[in-house]
Parts: structure tokens; C-alpha cells; sequence
């Protein structure tokens, strides 16, 4: 490519970069129950989607599906096949949302070990969606694991690593939709407060 082509093939993927425009649309709900020490916790779940219009039309993607619970660092994302095949652990031809299980973090909920993506837990709605842009309105969080610690050593810190506590019954969420990226502007935020979380608390 001699240096004029190059000139103008940089310029091309500028334009066209300059011409996609995309929006986001976060989906949110906040709700409490127990972790799994049984302590009650605001759980926040999230994802987002996004619309890009640009020269060739329009295209939609999805970020993963956030799971956060309150006082704990441990965060647990889930994917689809279509957001991320490598993270995937149900069978692609089935489709699903799914946790995929970490066996140096978590276990079954006996407290037995599990393997590297085992399923620890899927989402989906009412409507039985099997990807992230299908999801939409009331979502089913169906749980089957627990973390090995609940609380880790960090340096000279423990920090706390549970997360919401298993059930055989799906928990079923109101979510809401809003415009924008920035996650911590457009949803509520979960306390760390000392008088809830109480960091000085040993187990």
C-alpha cells in the first residue's frame, strides 16, 4: 500500500468511525434478600444493551449480566452465547444466560466441590429468553452454588466474598430501563456503610 492509499485508508475508517453513533440502555433492579452466611443484603443486578447505527445500518449487542451483592466484593457476570461463546457454559444449541462456576471459589450448596464451568446459575424472564437482547421485563435468577469463603484475606484485609444465597426457587425481579452508560448515574448504588456492613465482623 504505497503512502497515498494509506492516507486515504486512514481517513475511511476515521469517517466512518465519526458516523456510528451508539446508545445505551441500562436495565436494572434492586431488591434484598439473604446471601449465603443468611445475612440480608440489597442485591443490584444489571445489564445493558446497546443500539449502533452506523454506515452499514443498524446493529445491537449486549454486556454481560452483573450480579452484585451488597458489603461483598465478589461480583458474578453472566453470559450468553452471543455476548461471549468463550465464558459459555450451557450447550450453545440450547442457548441460555447462564454463571458459569469457579472451583477454587465456589461449591454446590452442600459445600461439596464443583468443576471449572459447571452451571452456577441462569437468568432468563417470563417470556423464556435464552439470550441478553431477548431479556426484558421481570427476570427468574435460578441459584446452585455458594461461595467457598465468604470471606478472603487480601494483604493484611479480609474483604468479603459472598454473594446471594442459593434456592431451588427462582427469584423473580422487577427491572427497569433507562437511557445511558454510566451504571452508578442511572441506578440506585448499594450501601457500604460500617453500621450494615461491619467490616470488623470475623466469622
Amino acid at each position: 500500500m504505497n503512502f497515498f492509499a494509506k492516507i486515504i485508508f486512514g481517513l475511511s475508517v476515521v469517517l466512518l468511525n465519526a458516523c456510528a453513533t451508539t446508545l445505551y440502555t441500562t436495565h436494572y433492579g434492586v431488591f434484598t434478600a439473604e446471601n449465603s452466611a443468611g445475612d440480608a443484603r440489597q442485591v443490584r443486578i444489571y445489564w445493558q444493551t446497546a443500539e449502533i447505527e452506523g454506515w452499514d445500518g443498524k446493529r445491537y449487542r449486549a454486556l454481560p449480566f452483573v450480579l452484585e451483592t451488597q458489603c461483598s466484593d465478589r461480583i458474578l457476570r453472566f453470559y450468553d452465547q452471543q455476548s461471549n461463546r468463550l465464558r459459555g457454559c450451557l450447550p450453545a444449541e440450547e442457548g441460555g444466560i447462564a454463571y458459569c462456576g469457579n472451583a477454587s471459589l465456589d461449591t454446590d450448596p452442600r459445600g461439596l466441590p464443583i468443576d471449572n464451568g459447571d452451571v452456577c446459575a441462569t437468568v432468563t424472564d417470563r417470556s423464556g429468553a435464552t439470550n441478553l437482547l431477548e431479556l426484558d421485563g421481570d427476570v427468574l435468577i435460578s441459584l446452585a452454588c455458594q461461595p467457598k469463603e465468604t470471606r478472603r484475606q487480601f494483604g493484611r484485609k479480609f474483604k468479603n466474598q459472598d454473594y446471594l444465597k442459593p434456592s431451588v426457587t427462582p427469584y423473580v425481579v422487577a427491572t427497569r430501563r433507562v437511557s445511558g452508560k454510566d451504571v452508578n448515574s442511572v441506578a440506585p448504588t448499594l450501601s457500604s456503610h460500617s453500621s450494615i456492613c461491619d467490616p470488623g465482623r470475623t466469622r
